[in-house]
């Protein structure tokens, strides 16, 4: 390296800052704790806002990632919410034959459901996630478990019951989006 290379290496320019008087004061404070020179309390913070501002860019681009991670899970959600729709419209009946159940008395029958946690939680998620009644029936219905009717199956009526039961309770949280039903 030439001498001339090491005495640059070797210089400091020197530079000229106008602070508020309040920012001076803090200035000649810390100064007198630490007994660092203003130039050297100076550098300090300007290299601590440089890691910070990088810092921040790199906060930033993570935040960008999870949105475009959590955007393409709405996605596939919407997609799977699609087709349940298209496999609840084709196993919807088009004649109803059985005779509508209607009950009695302040007690439903999902107090005594086998499987009341599961059921509720299924139904809790997927409206949650924006499917329609009817979309929800076909899922209990593909998930076998036992309905309220006495033909077998989940029913539309059914579902808007629980979806009530559900708004009632604690921890209610409105559907992220929702589809027609």
């Amino acid at each position: 390296m030439n001498p001339k290379g090491k005495q640059f290496e070797n210089e400091q320019k020197s530079i000229t800052i106008k602070l508020s008087a309040a920012l001076k004061h803090q200035l000649n404070t810390t100064r007198k704790k630490t007994g660092e020179t203003q130039g050297k309390i100076i550098e300090r913070a300007i290299a601590e806002l440089l890691v910070a501002r990088q810092e921040l860019k790199e906060d930033r681009a993570r935040q960008k990632l999870t949105a475009r991670q959590l955007r393409d899970i709405a996605n596939d959600l919407r997609r799977v919410a699609q087709k349940i729709d298209k496999v609840a419209f084709e196993q919807q009946a088009h004649d109803c034959k059985s005779p509508d159940v209607i009950l009695i008395g302040k007690k439903h029958p999902w107090h005594d459901h086998p499987q009341k946690e599961k059921l509720f939680q299924i139904v809790r998620d997927m409206h949650r996630v924006g499917a329609n009644l009817t979309m929800i029936a076909s899922a209990l219905n593909l998930e076998g478990l036992q309905a309220f009717s006495e033909d077998g199956e989940w029913e539309v009526a059914d579902i808007d019951r629980i979806v009530t039961e559900i708004k009632k309770g604690q921890g209610y949280l409105p559907p992220l989006y929702s589809l027609p039903e």
